[in-house]
């Protein structure tokens, strides 16, 4: 290093010694000019998993953030991300030792740090010379929020110095290099724009154009169907492919490219960039359908075939903040979208749940003790930004302070326009009785309404019934053998379901109703849900609690039907699909033990929906009507399935005198004075019954697919009425 470099770092470095209150102290809790943040963080979280993170990862004694090899060695990148992490948490300290070790590792005179260094203990690692480029972005953005925080002048100086030697040294016709002394191949996530757009307001130059031409590049990267990047994209074909400098032995999106989102969800929180915008809407539209919550997000995406699935290996087995934060945050940029904003508050979910290890000895990878040194750092990262505390402090016009507001996090609700709650066994839904509640009772945030082993039947302002709940768990515990074994995973679960037969249909061991002796072919569902709703088949023949096969619920703001396709295929049926898995099985289901469609579809008891998240979360489902129909996809009669007994009744002949009265409101029919307790049915003039089951009070309003005359059966008196 030239003896300039080093007058010039060490003003920087000194002016620093000792640390004082910022003037933006954490929390800074700013809305940013655009897009949706969590306004209901736990700060003090914040700060635990801070805590965490400098425990684990921080040396004091050297200035290093320990990566990747966790005792070793560091790289200009964990150096960068935590002068950035320790600016926003207004740690002085913190930050000016790790810039004292950028500075001593410096590549050039006021530049980038060589990408590698160790301490002479890591054989299995070589310093590496040259930069890494996203880690000059990082450093020469933090070197100018610094500025503000501590109110010193020369890290700014520093700064724009950083800032010139990166664009004579990283960049190369307006394009990103990976670093200063390569330029293989284009990397997605080093598409910081939001940090150029800084530059550009900093320092001058042409970096309007270097933005301009990474977003051309970022788009001729992007896949049209997933708006997923490689971790690295060729400059000729721009197709993904391996370079000398992969973190990734496999070709796609993963630990490089999850980044990717984030940057793109930065710019647009930071400068309303709309072109990193329309980056994530084409994330966003594939991400939220697919999976679910940012705990359905996999741990890397191969990209195989010319198109990314998920790679379920062993290794990829787990929920890690690197990717469900990173592809997350492209949430963010959609404020006017429901499903966009309700996903964001499950990345947050997830962010609060993972941690890092309390030791960088003792992590493992995908380790239940908590994350590595990337995810552990990304997850900081994310969790600022997300928060409200990742402001612009060099330019605060448009960003807001707020204060966190409990009460805007998601939580269960009544719902809306129920008259009455219905009790235990009574006319139901499409015909079908016996509802129920349930959730488990572990004490780990598991809430539900209505409450477990209650009816979740409600009437409706309207006339209808409906099946309705809104619920809550806490998040799965991580597994190990060691706690397998000795019966410690309590999982938790909510939901509703509907058995076919009565509670003591055990006693007779004729639960089970035989769908392909019936004629069932198909099962249309009508109903409205949000969050991670899970419809499943509860059947005689799986063994694994929870285990059984089924599929998520695509979230509504009305009722929609859906025609669920059951034929039997290996371990499921044909219309229940979860990704890449069998029948719609979870994944964690072993196959050696799960039974065969063909097996389940004769021993069917009942359906659940119930809500399933990983790391915890919210769902809700209100369900209208629930049809079996045959291969013509015509209804069967309901009776057939729930065991109640309606004897067949001659069309044309009435009670003279019945107790009961019935007349025609629209297309509903409203029965009147009945005797509760009876059973009931409702025959069209064909003799089919379209409704039955079993009376809870002595009025009932049912709903009539067409008009014309029906007959309506209450114990063994009926009536007749014409719809017109």
């Amino acid at each position: 290093m030239k003896n300039l470099a080093k007058v010039m770092f060490g003003v920087a470095a000194a002016a620093a010694v000792t640390a004082s209150a910022g003037q933006y102290p954490f929390p800074q809790n700013m809305k940013y000019p655009h897009g949706t943040i969590i306004e209901y963080a736990d700060t003090d979280m914040i700060k635990e998993h801070y805590k965490l993170w400098k425990q684990a990862w921080y040396q004091a004694s050297n200035g290093w953030v320990l990566a990747p090899e966790g005792t070793c060695s560091t790289v200009s990148e964990a150096i960068a991300y935590g002068m950035l992490i320790s600016v926003y948490m207004d740690d002085q300290d913190v930050f000016k030792k790790l810039y004292n070790t950028w500075t001593s590792n410096s590549a050039g005179a006021n530049g980038g740090m060589n990408w590698r260094i160790n301490n002479g203990n890591c054989p299995q690692q070589s310093a590496g010379t040259g930069t890494a480029s996203d880690a000059d972005f990082d450093a020469a953005l933090a070197l100018v929020m610094a500025s503000k925080q501590w109110n010193d002048a020369s890290y700014l100086t520093a700064g724009k110095s950083l800032i010139s030697w990166i664009a004579s040294n990283d960049i190369a016709s307006n394009k990103i290099k990976p670093g200063n002394q390569w330029n293989d191949a284009f990397n997605p996530s080093y598409s910081t724009t939001a940090n150029f757009q800084l530059f550009q307001d900093v320092a001058g130059g042409s970096w309007s154009s270097v933005i301009s031409q990474t977003y051309t590049e970022l788009s001729a990267c992007q896949d049209a169907t997933t708006g997923l990047v490689p971790d690295w994209c060729d400059w000729s074909g721009h197709k993904p492919t391996k370079t000398s400098a992969a973190v990734s032995n496999d070709i796609g999106f993963y630990d490089d490219a999850a980044r990717t989102p984030w940057r793109m969800a930065w710019a647009y929180y930071w400068y309303g960039d709309t072109k990193a915008q329309a980056f994530n809407k084409k994330v966003v539209d594939w991400l939220i359908p697919t999976t679910r919550t940012a705990s359905g997000v996999n741990s890397g995406y191969a990209y195989t075939g010319g198109k990314y699935i998920a790679d379920e290996s062993a290794i990829r087995n787990f929920v890690s903040s690197s990717f469900s934060g990173g592809l997350g945050l492209a949430a963010s940029s959609f404020a006017d979208n429901a499903n966009a904003v309700a996903y964001l508050s499950t990345v947050y979910k997830v962010l609060k749940e993972k941690k890092s290890c309390t030791t960088a000895q003792g992590c493992g990878e995908g380790s239940v003790e908590g994350e590595k040194y990337y995810p552990a750092t990304l997850n900081m990262l994310y969790l600022l930004l997300l928060t409200g505390n990742m402001p612009n402090l060099y330019n605060t016009t448009g960003f807001t302070k707020f204060t966190p507001d409990p009460s805007k996090a998601p939580s269960i609700s009544t719902g809306s326009g129920e008259q009455q709650k219905f009790g235990d066994t009574t006319v139901a839904v499409s015909g079908l009785w016996n509802w129920g509640a349930y959730h488990d009772k572990l004490g780990i945030g598991t809430q539900m309404i209505p409450d477990s082993g209650t009816s979740p039947l409600y009437k409706m302002e309207d006339g209808s019934i409906i099946a309705r709940a809104s619920m809550e768990i806490g998040p799965e515990p991580e597994w190990t053998q060691e706690k397998a074994d000795a019966g410690l995973l309590k999982y938790p679960s909510a939901g509703i379901a509907v058995s076919f037969k009565a509670d003591d249909c055990k006693k007779t061991k004729t639960c089970g109703v035989d769908f392909s002796a019936l004629g069932i072919k198909y099962v249309r569902v009508s109903a409205k849900a949000s969050g991670p709703i899970r419809f499943a088949v509860l059947n005689d023949a799986t063994v694994q609690a929870g285990g059984e096969p089924g599929t998520y619920v695509d979230p509504s703001d009305d009722f929609k039907e859906v025609t669920y396709d059951f034929t039997p295929e290996d371990y499921g049926f044909k219309g229940f699909t979860e990704g890449n898995n069998f029948g719609g099985l979870m994944d964690w289901v072993d196959l050696n033990t799960a039974p065969e469609g063909n097996q389940i579809v004769k021993v069917v008891t009942g359906f659940k929906w119930e809500v399933k998240d990983a790391k915890g979360g919210i769902g809700e489902i209100s369900i209208k009507s629930v049809e079996l129909l045959d291969a013509s996809k015509q209804p069967i009669d309901p009776v057939k399935v729930t065991g109640i007994e309606i004897k067949p009744v001659s069309l044309y002949k009435v009670s003279m005198l019945p107790s009961f009265s019935v007349r025609a409101n629209g297309m509903k029919l409203e029965i009147n004075g009945a005797k509760a307790g009876n059973v009931f049915a409702v025959y069209n003039m064909q003799g089919k019954a379209i409704a039955g089951g079993m009376l809870f009070s002595s009025n009932l309003t049912v709903n009539v697919p067409a008009t014309g005359s029906y007959i309506v059966r209450v114990g063994s008196e009926m009536n007749r009425v014409n719809v017109k």
